[in-house]
């Protein structure tokens, strides 16, 4: 649209100037010379002669074939819609090739390293090419919906399958949903319906090489996509200096999940779900700045702006017919920009029984079972992470980060600390250019002894 608008002022610019009232300049009385006599009016041009209209109509008609041409362009390429509605389309399209040292539990995007001595022996050495972490969005805006706007978005991704599922994951990657939502969106109101990362850990790292799975999973950062009803309420604003904090109170219902059945399920039903009651989170959050900057992507990392959120959640798990236990968390979550180019972002939390919010308890629910014991008891785990950017140049952003999780011994988790630590380094030279670099490092701990391995991954790609 914007080269219609381009192409239309430039239409509307040569047809002014090649009808504008140019004798009336001519109408303008001369001034008088130094002897007080009206000076001699200078010849105006016959702006009526057969020449001077054909100039013109000549220069209206170029102008008007160039309006025709923008249109059709525009026209072939346009999405359509209805007049109200606004439809963007993104993507990034990326090759990410790895080469992964050591045995872990997925050789292009890994998590945690595997216990020694677990599987056939092999040197650990990977080296590999992929396109699963490409993605495709779209999102449709709507103004004056109920009072507010309306703003509709899905994601998508090709990491679907898992490593050592059959179909050659690697040559033909399966298209995965990430996120669905609709949000109708007031001036101090925000309800969401769809499919989002948990309200209490809404914020992940910086990272081209950690898509499908995004990075510090299994060592404090909580992801998977749930399906949820999402109320955000801004209560109030205090005066800090020349700006301003803005206080808001946000409340979920999410679908249980689990990722885990209890013994003796019989129809393959998630052991949350088995529970018939609804997940349930809450937050705080106080917000300041650019609010766009408080969304940050990795194509910026903010201007100054920042966020700090506490957040509850509560949950149930069906252990056997008729028994429960509770899944519960607090979190605490920042990003804040120190200076408008360094941001540091993180998020922490302590609970039990987290497994179903993505990685919680680096991915254990129960621990080891005892002789006589269907289940081991609930792991209960506290786990965060932290990742320090810097936008360097304005094509560069580069950064470095830890995150860690550890369960309760007490609690016999067979994984029992998960460490991970990751430098990257983000370069967009050129539109629709990007490039990337990862070094991430991985120690796990077992009841048997410390498990280490390391994956270094180079993107390349365009992003539209």
């Amino acid at each position: 649209m914007r080269r219609l608008a381009r192409a239309a002022a430039a239409a509307a610019a040569v047809l002014g100037a090649a009808w504008t009232a140019d004798p009336l300049a001519a109408q303008t009385p001369a001034p008088n010379d130094s002897s007080g006599v009206p000076a001699r009016p200078a010849a105006a041009p016959d702006t009526l002669s057969p020449d001077s209209l054909a100039a013109r109509l000549a220069r209206a008609e170029r102008a008007i074939a160039l309006l025709r041409q923008q249109l059709a362009d525009e026209s072939q390429s346009a999405v359509r819609t209805h007049s109200r509605f606004q439809l963007e389309l993104s993507g990034r399209v990326l090759t990410n090739a790895f080469a992964t040292s050591g045995r872990t539990n997925s050789v292009d995007v890994p998590l945690v390293a595997l216990e020694p001595g677990a599987g056939p022996e092999t040197d650990g050495h990977v080296l590999g090419v992929t396109v699963r972490q490409s993605r495709l969005g779209v999102a449709l805006t709507v103004d004056d919906v109920l009072g507010g706007a309306f703003v509709g978005d899905a994601d998508l991704d090709f990491a679907g399958g898992v490593q050592n599922g059959p179909g050659d994951r690697r040559l033909f990657p399966e298209p995965r949903l990430r996120t669905a939502r609709a949000r109708l969106i007031w001036p101090r109101t925000e309800l969401l319906v769809g499919s989002e990362t948990p309200l209490i850990s809404d914020l992940n790292p910086v990272s081209v090489a950690a898509v499908g799975v995004t990075g510090f999973v299994a060592a404090g950062n909580l992801w998977n996509w749930l399906p949820q009803l999402r109320l955000t309420q801004e209560i109030g604003a205090t005066r800090v200096g020349r700006g301003a904090v803005h206080w808001g109170v946000q409340g979920a219902v999410l679908a249980p999940f689990a990722g885990s059945q209890f013994p003796g399920e019989s129809d393959a039903v998630d052991a949350a779900e088995r529970s018939g009651r609804p997940y349930l989170e809450g937050r705080l959050r106080a917000r300041w700045g650019d609010p766009d900057g408080a969304a940050a992507t990795d194509a910026t990392i903010g201007g100054g702006g920042g966020e700090v959120g506490v957040g509850v959640h509560r949950g149930w798990v069906a252990v056997a017919d008729g028994v429960l236990r509770s899944s519960r968390a607090l979190s605490l979550d920042a990003r804040v920009s120190l200076t408008p180019l360094v941001e540091l972002r993180g998020e922490g939390y302590s609970g039990r029984l987290l497994r179903g919010l993505g990685g919680g308890g680096i991915g254990q629910n129960f621990g080891v079972a005892e002789a006589g014991e269907a289940l081991g008891p609930p792991v209960r785990d506290v786990a965060g992470w932290a990742q320090l950017n810097v936008q360097a140049h304005p094509l560069v952003i580069a950064g470095a980060g830890c995150g860690v999780d550890r369960a309760e011994d007490d609690d016999r988790p067979l994984r029992r600390r998960n460490g991970v630590c990751a430098a990257h380094l983000l370069w967009r030279p050129a539109q629709p250019l990007v490039f990337g670099a990862e070094y991430r490092r991985l120690r796990t701990r077992y009841a048997s002894g410390p498990a280490r391995a390391g994956h270094f991954n180079l993107a390349l790609g365009f992003e539209f």
